[in-house]
């Protein structure tokens, strides 16, 4: 039996695939057990679960008419093509395995990996790599899946390893993530964002009504950002998401910095976004691909974050941490 509490040995790599073999030789081995919270497998289960609530409801968006004629569109031919259904019933068929996998527990590792090729596929192939436009403010939706995915693999690898300080896949998972914040930032520092912030709130809000509760809600922030003053605002969201990309990246502070991303998530997700999706009146998703937002897939992969480094820990006593020697077991 391994034992949890050992250091990583240099013979260990001997054992590993050569993924994991790589992973080490540029320096992914695993959380700091010093800093890391006393964490299970099943602690990520709930995680796990939205994860496989979002993808469901994916699955379900990919059947309405919205997306048939995106993708119709994206792949040049009339919506009467047998390639458009093909296509909508692969994708389709995809989300639903990947959603029942996540949400039963069954054959994660698995679907979890081919999450992760999906999300890089949809990201790669039918955003381009992300939208470099002039009035880009993220990476694009693919990315954002495919890391979560990557998060999802890693929580699952538990199960075979139950020491998170020898977990190269949740560290690799956080990087990519901390990097994906970085980029965010620097879009948010481009001059279209800074000066046509309340712009993309206003936007929304026209999208869902300014009599709906989300046209109320929506007037809320613009009124607060307009007193503040628009420009000064998306300067506060570039340094904050900056901030949070070093955090990540440094495996540091996230105990303070997890809340904050999950605040700041919740925000873009329920206003700019119009809570993420093609259900909005009069909203289009406008690429080939219907997904349930952005800022609520980095809410999810902040969840992970959130387990890894529990900011309840902060008001503990005697924090439940991996250093301190009280590296929690996994329960068969």
């Amino acid at each position: 039996m391994v034992d949890p509490k050992a250091p990583p040995k240099e013979g260990d790599d001997l054992n590993q695939s050569v993924f994991h073999r790589a992973l080490h030789a540029i320096g992914f081995r695993g959380e700091d057990p010093a800093i890391a919270s006393r964490v299970t497998v099943e602690s990520f289960d709930a995680v796990r679960a939205v994860a496989g609530f979002v993808v469901l409801y994916d699955a379900w968006a990919s059947l309405t008419w919205e997306h048939k004629a995106e993708m119709a569109k994206f792949l040049g031919v009339g919506m009467e093509s047998a390639w458009v259904a093909l296509v909508v019933a692969a994708v389709s068929f995809l989300e639903l395995g990947i959603a029942a996998s996540f949400i039963s527990g069954k054959g994660v590792r698995v679907m979890g990996w081919a999450g992760v090729a999906y999300g890089l596929v949809v990201w790669l192939v039918m955003e381009h790599g992300g939208d470099f436009g002039q009035d880009a403010t993220d990476p694009g939706v693919g990315l954002p899946y495919a890391i979560m995915f990557l998060f999802v693999v890693g929580a699952e690898r538990l199960r075979q390893e139950p020491n998170v300080s020898r977990n190269d896949i949740l560290s690799l998972a956080r990087v990519a993530f901390g990097l994906l914040w970085a980029y965010d930032a620097f879009l948010k520092f481009q001059p279209y964002f800074l000066n046509h912030y309340l712009d993309y709130l206003t936007a929304a809000q026209k999208d869902v009504g300014a009599g709906s509760w989300q046209g109320l809600w929506d007037q809320l922030w613009i009124a607060v950002c307009a007193d503040i003053g628009g420009k000064l605002v998306a300067k506060l969201v570039g340094v904050t998401e900056a901030v949070l990309a070093i955090g990540l990246i440094s495996g540091r502070g996230l105990r303070v910095l997890g809340p904050v991303g999950l605040a700041l998530g919740l925000v873009i997700w329920s206003t700019a976004e119009e809570f993420g999706g093609p259900y909005s009146v009069g909203a289009s998703t406008m690429m080939p691909m219907a997904l349930f937002g952005v800022a609520i897939i980095y809410v999810v992969s902040l969840g992970y974050v959130w387990v890894l480094y529990n900011p309840l820990d902060l008001f503990r006593s005697t924090p439940e941490r991996h250093g301190s020697g009280m590296i929690a077991e996994h329960q068969k």
